[in-house]
C-alpha cells in the first residue's frame, strides 16, 4: 500500500478500509466507533492484537476511519499521527546548543 506511487501530480494517498468489527450499533457502548477503519497490519500490538496499516501523506503518518452518516453517506476522517522526521529521533533537550544562534 505505501509502495504505491500514482502517476498523477494531484494524488496524494491510497488506503484500504473495511468494516469495523469492534462495533455494534445496538450496544451503547460502541455505538459511536466507526463503522469502517484500516486494514489489519502484520505486526500485533503487545496484546496481540494486529495494529493499523496507517499510511503516509506528505511526509506525516495518518489514520482514517469511515463513518455512515443518517443520509446514507460516506464521511472519512483522516488524522494525522506524526510525522517521519520526528518518529525515532531523540528529543533535544531545551536550551542544547544546536548552532541555530550562531549562524546570526
Amino acid at each position: 500500500m505505501a509502495d504505491y506511487k500514482n502517476k498523477d501530480p494531484n494524488w496524494l494517498c491510497t488506503f484500504s478500509i473495511k468494516k469495523n468489527a469492534d462495533k455494534d450499533p445496538n450496544n451503547p457502548e460502541t455505538k459511536n466507533r466507526p463503522d469502517l477503519v484500516l486494514v489489519d497490519s502484520e505486526k500485533l500490538n503487545k496484546k496481540g492484537d494486529p495494529f493499523k496499516k496507517n499510511f503516509t501523506i506528505n511526509g506525516s503518518w495518518c489514520e482514517a476511519s469511515g463513518y455512515f452518516q443518517e443520509d446514507k453517506s460516506l464521511k472519512i476522517t483522516i488524522k494525522k499521527t506524526g510525522t517521519i522526521d520526528t518518529i525515532g529521533a531523540a528529543p533535544q533537550p531545551q536550551g542544547s546548543n544546536d548552532g541555530f544562534g550562531d549562524q546570526f
